[in-house]
């Protein structure tokens, strides 16, 4: 809410978070409240969508910071076409509003410690001898992921499967490649040492957010550097923690041969995205801006007959994708685990939904006397007669046909 000189304003959008598609026009819908005491003089109320790109400064090559104006709409609620100024009387006003979106547009994108790409629907009142008054609202856009338009989320994991150095055979597996924002998952990771001398310690999991940004370099940092674009990168880790590998899982191993046989380690630990805007950025690849997501294993292990550490060292690249099912319309993030993505895609239907064959009132009593005598081949006049008689038939003869006389042959008419 704003106030000035006992005004108040207030802009309400019905959807504070926009999911793009190709296919249908989307709008952004809300309304401008305005309550005025007395009677106020205005040059012009209109209602803009403004998107801005901040790239941060470095401190290496980039010197200043880099902001452009990547989307502008603008739509008049109020305003007079003779004169330079209208008037309205004290009450209360609200301008309902839609500013049409074009189908490609660049996505939000903020996370730690950032915020590279915003939209805020701006309602900004003009007046003819004082500065304006501008009430901004915050709006995200994204775009619905092909995942989500065609109903599919892949079932294929991401694995690992190699063998140090150090003779430790290794199996790490993602259950899918492409996760949601903010969703929970599960990693599996199996140790099989070639040697009984190994002793298993820790485990860290973490998750590496890396950023790439390339910018067109000013007159000042070309002539200095001689470049014509700027690139900076850094990295930030959105996820850590760390587990003992005894703790998670019990060795296992052949009794017969335990002497000859190493123990074998098999662990099945949790990830869990971070479910906060301000803590996380979805994958996304542009020619200004590039982010990626990784999954970093570190797997600490000792040798008892040495005491030298042996690590295991893994990267396996993954995405992050933002998508309605797990983002409202109000921005509220509902994070569930992927395990529940896959299984709604392929869910049978609900219990009442069910669909069972209608069973014949007779059934019960034609099975117990097929099971008692021999199947035979019989006259279907036979058959028939039978059935009327036990009350078996639900249908009565067509009337005008008798089953006891020959159909009428087929006669040429002459005419």
């Amino acid at each position: 809410m704003f106030n000035q000189s006992w005004e108040t304003y207030d802009v309400k959008l019905d959807q504070s978070c926009i999911f793009l598609r190709d296919t249908s026009p989307t709008c952004i819908n809300g309304t401008f409240h305005m309550s005025l005491p007395h009677k106020s003089s205005f040059k012009c109320i209109k209602v803009q969508l403004l998107g801005l790109l901040e790239i941060p400064r470095d401190e290496f090559l980039m010197q200043t910071g880099r902001q452009y104006t990547t989307s502008i709409s603008e739509q008049p609620i109020g305003s007079s076409k003779k004169l330079n100024s209208f008037q309205l009387p004290a009450g209360d006003y609200e301008f309902p509003f839609s500013i049409p979106l074009s189908g490609r547009m660049l996505e939000t994108i903020t996370g730690l410690q950032h915020s590279y790409h915003t939209y805020q629907v701006q309602a900004i009142i003009e007046r003819r001898f004082r500065g304006n008054t501008i009430i901004p609202r915050d709006l995200r856009i994204y775009q619905t992921p092909d995942l989500y338009v065609n109903h599919q989320i892949s079932s294929i994991p991401t694995t690992t499967e190699k063998q140090s150095d150090q003779e430790i055979q290794y199996c790490i597996k993602m259950p899918v490649s492409n996760i949601p924002f903010g969703s929970k998952f599960s990693v599996k990771c199996f140790f099989s040492p070639l040697s009984k001398n190994l002793k298993p310690n820790t485990i860290t999991l973490s998750i590496l957010e890396k950023h790439n940004l390339r910018v067109d370099a000013t007159a000042a940092e070309s002539a200095m550097h001689n470049i014509l674009t700027v690139t900076t990168s850094r990295n930030s880790t959105i996820f850590e923690s760390n587990h003992n590998i005894t703790d998670q899982t019990t060795e296992t191993s052949v009794e017969d041969d335990y002497e000859n046989r190493a123990a074998e380690w098999s662990l099945d630990l949790p990830v869990q995205l971070p479910a906060n805007f301000d803590l996380a950025s979805q994958s996304i690849s542009t020619r200004i801006i590039k982010i990626s997501h990784e999954l970093v294993i570190k797997a600490h292990f000792e040798n008892t007959e040495t005491g030298a550490p042996i690590i295991i060292d893994e990267t396996i690249p993954f995405s992050i994708y933002m998508t309605p099912a797990v983002i409202e319309d109000d921005g509220t993030i509902s994070g569930q685990d992927i395990e529940c993505f896959q299984e709604n895609e392929n869910a049978p239907p609900a219990y009442g939904q069910h669909k069972c064959d209608a069973i014949p009132p007779d059934w019960e009593e034609s099975s117990r006397q097929l099971s008692g005598e021999t199947l035979r081949m019989e006259d279907p006049q036979e058959s028939y007669q039978r059935d009327i008689a036990n009350g078996c038939m639900a249908c009565v003869p067509i009337a005008g046909l008798s089953l006891e006389s020959e159909p009428p042959a087929y006669q040429f008419c002459s005419t």
